[in-house]
C-alpha cells in the first residue's frame, strides 16, 4: 500500500480540477498540479491562477508532439474513412492517463494521480481487484471514458468528485471560497478554436476528406450527392438534400467507396455489432460469452447483451433489445451494474 499522500492533480483551470485540489488538500495530501500543454494557443492563465491562489507548486508538460501524432492524427483520418471518431476517449487514453500521467507524476515526484472526472475507484478485497464504479450523479457519469485503465493506474488515481452531484460543485466551490465558481464550462473538442467547428478544422487539415460522392439507398440506387463524409453521421436526417416520400435517413458510410447509405428510421436499428481493440479493466477478459449491461455512446442508459470474444481479439455484442444509430469508431462499454468492466471500439453493426 502506498503510504505517502502526495497527489498532482490535472488542472484545467476549471471549477471541477479547481475544486479537487481543495478536496484533497482538505482530505491532508500534499498536492501539486499540472497542465498538459497539448496544442498551440492554449490558454493556461486560469490554471496558473488558480494554483498561486492554492499555493501548490504547479508545471505546464508539454505532450503536443504526441497528441499530434496520435489524437490529430486519428481524428482527421477517421473521417476520411467514414468513421466517426471519439478523439476525448483517445485522448484520455494515450495522452492523459498516458504520457501526461507518467510525466506528472515523474517530475513532481507524486505517486498519486488526480483528475475532475465524475467517476469512482474502489477496491473489492473478495475480487482483489481494483475497479472503477460510476458516478453518483449517473446523468454526469464519466466513466463510459474509463475502459483502457489497467490496474496499476487504478491502484494511483483518485477521482474525488464521483461522490458529489454535478449540481452541487459550483455551491461547494463557492463554499471554499474558489474564485471561478461561477466560471462556464468548456468546449467538448479542446484543440477547437473559438467558434470554430469540427468542419472548419477538417477542412484546413484534412480538405481531401471533403471529395464529393453519391448518396444511395439499400439498393445501391443513386438518389442524389454529397458534400463529403465528414458532413454525415449515423442517424442524420436533416441536410441530406434528397426529396422522398417518407423521411430518410443516414444509416451506413463508405468510407472505401466514398458513399453514404441512407434508407428508413427502422434500418437504424441494430441487435448486434463486432468491436475491437478490447480492453478490461482487471486486466484480463471475462469468461466468454459473459451476460452484462452496455452502452453504444456517452450519455444513454445500457442495455442488457452477451459478449462473445473471439480468438482474433475481437467479440460480437449481441443486444436483448434493437439499437439505434451503432456507429462505427464509437466505443461500446460494459458494465456489471455499477462496475465498469471494459469496452472496445466498434467496427460495425451486424
Amino acid at each position: 500500500m502506498i503510504t505517502q499522500k502526495k497527489v498532482v492533480v490535472a488542472m484545467s483551470g476549471g471549477i471541477d480540477s479547481t475544486l479537487v485540489v481543495r478536496l484533497l488538500q482538505e482530505a491532508g495530501y500534499e498536492v501539486c498540479g499540472a497542465t498538459m500543454h497539448h496544442f498551440n494557443g492554449q490558454d493556461f492563465s486560469d490554471a496558473i491562477k488558480m494554483a498561486d491562489f492554492l499555493k501548490i507548486p504547479y508545471r505546464i508538460i508539454d505532450v503536443r508532439d504526441n497528441f499530434k501524432k496520435i489524437v490529430l492524427t486519428y481524428f482527421t483520418e477517421s473521417y476520411t474513412k467514414g468513421l466517426t471518431p471519439n478523439p476525448c476517449m483517445i485522448c484520455d487514453f494515450k495522452i492523459k492517463f498516458g504520457l501526461f500521467y507518467d510525466k506528472a507524476r515523474e517530475l513532481l515526484n507524486c505517486p498519486y494521480f488526480a483528475t475532475g472526472h465524475y467517476c469512482r475507484i474502489t477496491y473489492n478485497s473478495d475480487r482483489k481487484k481494483f475497479q472503477v464504479d460510476k458516478a453518483l450523479d449517473l446523468a454526469k457519469d464519466q466513466s463510459y471514458m474509463m475502459y483502457h485503465l489497467t490496474q496499476e493506474q487504478l491502484a494511483h488515481i483518485l477521482f474525488p468528485l464521483g461522490r458529489i452531484h454535478k449540481e452541487n460543485t459550483r455551491l461547494l466551490a463557492k463554499e471554499k471560497g474558489i474564485p471561478i465558481y461561477n466560471k462556464s464550462e468548456s468546449q467538448d473538442i479542446c484543440f477547437l478554436s473559438e467558434n470554430e467547428t469540427y468542419i472548419d478544422y477538417l477542412k484546413q487539415y484534412a480538405p481531401d476528406a471533403f471529395k464529393p460522392g453519391y448518396i444511395i439507398n439499400r439498393k445501391g440506387e443513386v438518389l442524389g450527392k454529397h458534400r463529403g463524409l465528414p458532413y454525415y453521421t449515423i442517424g442524420q436526417r436533416r441536410g441530406l438534400g434528397i426529396a422522398a416520400k417518407t423521411p430518410l435517413y443516414v444509416i451506413a458510410l463508405d468510407g472505401k467507396k466514398n458513399r453514404v447509405i441512407v434508407g428508413a428510421n427502422e434500418d437504424l436499428f441494430r441487435t448486434r455489432l463486432l468491436a475491437c481493440d478490447l480492453d478490461f479493466t482487471d486486466g484480463n477478459a471475462p469468461q466468454s460469452p459473459f451476460t452484462c449491461e452496455a452502452k453504444i455512446r456517452y450519455g444513454i442508459k445500457t442495455h442488457t447483451c452477451s459478449v462473445t470474444l473471439k480468438q482474433n481479439g475481437n467479440a460480437i455484442v449481441s443486444f436483448n433489445e434493437p439499437q439505434r444509430a451503432v456507429t462505427p469508431g464509437q466505443s461500446v462499454v460494459f458494465y456489471d451494474n455499477e462496475r465498469l468492466i471494459g469496452g472496445g471500439t466498434i467496427v460495425k453493426p451486424l
